[in-house]
Formats: C-alpha cells, sequence, structure tokens
C-alpha cells in the first residue's frame, strides 16, 4: 500500500466524495443495463406467468394444461429469439458482449443513435474499471471528464426512456385517450414527458453539487 493511498483513506471528506461517486455511477449504470434488459424481455415475450405450484415467474412463459392441472415452463424458443436478436450483436476475440449487444438493438431500432452508443461503451468501460480496480482509482480524485460522461449516461437514459414511450407504449394508448392532444387541424402533438427514473436522476445530480462545488445541471 503507498502513500498516496494511506493520504487518501485519512481524508474522510475526500475518501467519502470518492466513494459516493462511484457508487452513484455504478448505480446508474447498472440501473440502465437492468432495466432495459428486463423490458426488452417483456417486449419480445409472447406471454409471462408465475407456475401455480413452485411460484417461480416465466417471462418467457408456456403455460400447458394436464389433467385440470396448469403448468408454466420456459418457451425456449422465444428466449432464444430475444437471446439472439438483442444480447448478441457485438463479439470480439470469439466473446459475445450482451450488454453492448443490448445497446446495439437500441440504436437499430432507434431508440438512441451512434454518439449515444459511444457513450454507451465508454460507461461500460468505466464500470468495469471502478467494479474491478477500485484500489486504483481511489488513488485519484474523480476527474472532470467522469463526472461528464455520468452526466452523459443520464441523458442517454432520460432519451431512450422517452423515445421508448412515444414509439411503443404511447401506440397502444387508446385514440380516444389521446384527442387532448390533438390540434385544431387534429394533429398529434406528443406530451411532455417525466419518466419515472428522473426523480432518481435529481438525487444523484444534486451529490454531484456537493462532490464538485460547482454548478453541475
Amino acid at each position: 500500500m503507498n502513500t498516496d493511498f494511506l493520504n487518501i483513506i485519512s481524508d474522510k471528506d475526500k475518501l467519502k466524495k470518492e466513494l459516493i461517486f462511484y457508487s452513484l455511477f455504478l448505480m446508474t449504470f447498472e440501473n440502465f443495463v437492468s432495466y432495459w434488459n428486463e423490458t426488452l424481455r417483456f417486449f419480445y415475450s409472447h406471454s409471462f406467468a408465475t407456475d401455480d405450484e413452485t411460484g417461480k415467474f416465466y417471462d418467457f412463459a408456456k403455460v400447458e394444461w394436464k389433467d385440470g392441472k396448469r403448468y408454466v415452463t420456459i418457451d425456449k424458443e422465444q428466449e432464444k429469439q430475444f437471446s439472439n436478436e438483442v444480447l448478441q450483436g457485438v463479439r470480439r476475440n470469439g466473446k459475445n458482449y450482451p450488454k453492448l449487444s443490448m445497446f446495439q438493438w437500441m440504436v437499430r431500432c432507434g431508440l438512441i443513435d451512434n454518439q449515444d452508443y459511444d457513450i454507451l461503451e465508454k460507461c461500460y468501460d468505466k464500470r468495469n474499471e471502478y467494479a474491478h480496480s477500485i484500489i486504483d482509482c481511489l488513488e485519484r480524485f474523480v476527474t472532470k471528464e467522469e463526472k461528464d460522461l455520468l452526466l452523459s449516461l443520464i441523458a442517454v437514459s432520460k432519451k431512450a426512456s422517452k423515445n421508448w414511450f412515444y414509439e411503443v407504449e404511447l401506440s397502444i394508448i387508446p385514440k380516444s385517450d389521446l384527442k387532448q392532444y390533438m390540434d385544431e387541424k387534429g394533429n398529434f402533438i406528443p406530451p411532455e414527458v417525466v419518466t419515472g427514473t428522473e426523480v432518481l436522476y435529481s438525487l444523484i445530480l444534486s451529490n454531484l453539487k456537493d462532490i464538485f462545488d460547482d454548478d453541475t445541471t
């Protein structure tokens, strides 16, 4: 253990700020990945159900009845389609990268663009650095570039969530419920929406202000 690291762990306020930042970054990135993995699994699923006997939930469910009993098993074909189309688009040196593959699927579907993908790829690399080399990270203070990367991750997440709402979720709302958003010529004016995760983002941004002592917006 070198002198620099000893100095860091002896500085309570600095160490606290460091750990808060890394925690916020990891939480935001993992929340993004988890949310979209779950959302897209449901998007690809024809049905989902809970087995009555075991209580196990299947998001790719195959429901069968035998002797008056209901049995739920996994629909392997549905799950395979999801895996092939969403989780296996990026391979490097013979290795598959499910997270990056999912991000590329989001590009192909117009939820984000190539510039957003580049940001997510950088976040993916930073996530691995923070998760596996935290001691090395603590030997230096968080840089402005790292703070800006977290802000970019938040912006991409907001963009993807809103695009999903407008392109997918809004399409299943009965048209009669959308009349209030029509102009006098009958043109649809999409409502401004606030995604649920934006409440979480306000907490993150508040903490960033404390860490960097600036006017983070």
